[in-house]
């Protein structure tokens, strides 16, 4: 994992204005934090009910679809839902909450694992009561273009066996660029 030093250097690069007071006071207690722990916080700002990755330019809903976010937590059901499903509510998402809303690839999704924690395997403070089981992404599969890639927050491991009419747990994400 990259060196505190390492990461002031990344920082100031980017030239993050409105966000740089904040980053700076994290920098700060980086040299406190051990590295892994340091890039972690980092790399995913919470903001209500989004989750903004600066380095991979992202910002992640925290909440699954069918919870709400309410009194700083994600609450509700998670509603399992297929392929098909989940792509009418990111319509539904970019309508009404501004465009990009989608399905995360299999490579986003796969990130947001922590791989040293209990099931669910995800940062239970940033993404409160997550499923412990499978998430679609938008990736089909190799073997066919019936089977979908899914990540599983109970193993924190990827499977590409799952047919598009199958049910699972939904977490969107879209780009996020800083100006």
């Amino acid at each position: 994992m990259p060196s505190c030093e390492n990461w002031c250097r990344v920082m100031k690069k980017t030239k993050v204005q409105m966000v740089r007071p904040f980053l700076n006071a994290l920098l700060i207690s980086c040299l406190i934090q051990s590295a892994p722990a340091c890039a972690e916080t980092l790399r995913l700002q919470r903001d209500g009910p989004l989750a903004r990755d600066y380095f991979n330019k992202l910002e992640w809903m925290r909440c699954s679809i069918g919870q709400v976010w309410q009194d700083e937590t994600c609450q509700g059901e998670i509603k399992m839902l297929s392929v098909a499903q989940a792509e009418q509510i990111s319509a539904v998402m970019r309508e009404n909450w501004g465009g990009g809303w989608r399905l995360p690839t299999v490579k986003e999704l796969k990130g947001l694992i922590q791989k040293n924690v209990e099931a669910p395997k995800i940062d239970g403070e940033t993404f409160p009561n997550t499923h412990q089981g499978s998430y679609w992404t938008s990736d089909q599969s190799f073997y066919t273009d019936q089977y979908f890639w899914t990540v599983n927050f109970y193993t924190g491991q990827l499977y590409n066996r799952f047919f598009y009419f199958q049910e699972n747990a939904v977490r969107l994400v879209r780009d996020y660029s800083i100006n």
